[in-house]
């Protein structure tokens, strides 16, 4: 789900960014000077490091000769997902697993970005299936620092995911 999950994520990122250029919508540079200078600095000073690493990993999966190879693929892949994650939903109502694969780190603790990427792996099911979910701050660990317990719903059953929350939030500390 991961590798599907980042093609997907970064394509659209790539896409979503590309109307802010400074001229009609985003961050415009105050030391632009022209055209090309303002969507050069306006880009470059508005986006984070993060952002543009998106951006660019985006634009290349969606460049000719990997489209097909890299996007349609991760397509086809996030359409198993759904198929099967909606199997499990005929047999049950929620989906329970941890948000993240260890606690929360310290502020600043954690800078590389593989290392940050796979905070995402239990996450990315509910956001490639389309499902809603929740994370719920459920325990502390023995190290002091919490960790969350994500839940998954049906489609369209925000109502009943919210009431299974409140549940857990005032049975399970």
């Amino acid at each position: 789900m991961i590798p599907t999950y980042y093609v997907l994520t970064t394509a659209e990122a790539s896409s979503n960014y590309a109307r802010y250029d400074g001229v009609h919508f985003g961050y415009h540079s105050k030391n632009a000077v022209g055209v090309e200078d303002t969507y050069k600095k306006s880009r470059s000073e508005g986006f984070g490091a993060e952002v543009k690493r998106r951006i660019m990993l985006g634009t290349f999966v969606l460049s000719h000769g990997y489209y097909d190879a890299y996007y349609t693929k991760a397509q086809k892949v996030r359409r198993v997902i759904q198929n099967r994650t909606k199997e499990i939903f005929s047999q049950y109502d929620f989906i329970i697993l941890p948000t993240t694969p260890s606690t929360a780190f310290e502020i600043g603790a954690v800078s590389d970005p593989i290392q940050m990427y796979l905070q995402d792996i239990f996450t990315v099911q509910a956001n490639l299936s389309g499902n809603p979910a929740i994370s719920l701050p459920l325990g502390l660990h023995s190290n002091k620092l919490p960790f969350g317990i994500q839940v998954m719903g049906k489609h369209f059953d925000e109502a009943g995911l919210l009431s299974f929350s409140e549940y857990l939030m005032t049975n399970c500390k």
